[in-house]
């Protein structure tokens, strides 16, 4: 037994709960925060994706615009249409995703138990 040990009480069932209570939560707050790294990578990696398909899509527009334009710039012309608003599609979905992920981590963030604040030093 250390001297420590002899000057705190033991913990009760009530604040041992409490205590796997705010683990959990920690837990939770750092897979949230995995997540939203992981979201912000997709979303940039997504933004560069873009970029280019918008090259690519006024390239095609160019070409699919000159007189002697064949069928293979009107079809270059509707797959560049497509990949873009694939891209935009998951941009939509990645930017929905964050916002399920902030508000999740303020839900975790804005509710802890009364207790935690008592105990805010004794962890």
């Amino acid at each position: 037994m250390t001297k420590d040990s002899r000057c705190r009480p033991p913990i009760t069932a009530e604040e041992a709960a409490e205590l796997q209570r705010a683990r959990d939560r920690m837990i939770a707050r750092d897979r949230l925060i995995d997540e939203m790294v992981d979201n912000n990578e997709m979303q940039i990696k997504n933004e560069y994706a873009r970029g280019g398909a918008e090259i690519e899509l006024a390239c095609a527009v160019r070409s699919a615009a000159r007189a002697d334009a064949g069928s293979n710039a009107h079809a270059e012309l509707e797959r560049a249409v497509v990949r873009l608003e694939m891209l935009r599609e998951e941009h939509r979905r990645l930017v929905a995703e964050r916002e399920w992920l902030d508000t999740s981590l303020l839900e975790i963030d804005n509710g802890p138990s009364s207790g935690d604040h008592q105990r805010s030093g004794h962890a």
